[in-house]
């Protein structure tokens, strides 16, 4: 007996559904509760840093273009918040679970193993960042109180990025794990990257 036959039209509809769910997820209006809460904080803070970023290239460079002049002290600001920049999208990354992530051999693998692999890669990842925050503190312990030439401000506020981001990405990679262990299975994950 063959398969019933499908219409265009309906075919186009399923084909916009999830074209659809797929920019929802992208956007992360499937989020609910906490996890919304919190993606859309870390979402707005990097959207700001990255418009304060883009104001003041933009501003800086046309002014340097258009009149010779530009704003001395801009420079300084967009390399100091270029580390905040990177902490606050790893860690949506992680926690929308679109970190990039090699799943090529791990979907082959039987769902036990792969599970126990997803899981030593979150607690891998967990003690990389938690390592990573450690010494941060260390290099802010050093640097930490020296200030910035044009503005004064302290370098801690800049470099604090490293640890509070380390820290966070940890926290992120640990609610990885124990959402995965509670998971009735381990679900493979798409060979694009995205780990949905």
């Amino acid at each position: 007996m063959s398969p019933p036959a499908h219409s265009p039209q309906a075919d186009d509809e399923l084909r916009q559904q999830l074209e659809e769910a797929e920019f929802e997820v992208e956007l992360g209006q499937n989020e609910q509760g906490l996890d919304a809460w919190i993606n859309g904080i870390a979402g707005a803070l990097g959207a700001a840093t990255l418009a304060v970023i883009t104001i003041l290239v933009f501003t800086n460079g046309s002014l340097r273009y258009l009149f010779n002049f530009g704003i001395i002290w801009a420079d300084e600001i967009v390399i100091a918040l270029v580390p905040w920049l990177t902490m606050i999208g790893m860690f949506l990354s992680v926690r929308r679970r679109e970190i990039i992530r090699i799943t090529h051999f791990a979907n082959r693998l039987p769902d036990r193993l792969r599970r126990f692999i997803n899981a030593f890669a979150d607690l891998l990842s967990a003690a990389s960042f938690a390592y990573l925050a450690f010494f941060s503190l260390d290099y802010f312990a050093l640097f930490g109180g020296d200030k910035t030439i044009y503005l004064k401000i302290p370098k801690g506020w800049f470099i604090s990025a490293m640890v509070i981001g380390s820290v966070l990405l940890a926290l992120a990679f640990l609610v990885d794990f124990l959402r995965g262990l509670r998971a009735p299975r381990a679900a493979q994950v798409s060979e694009e990257g995205a780990a949905r």
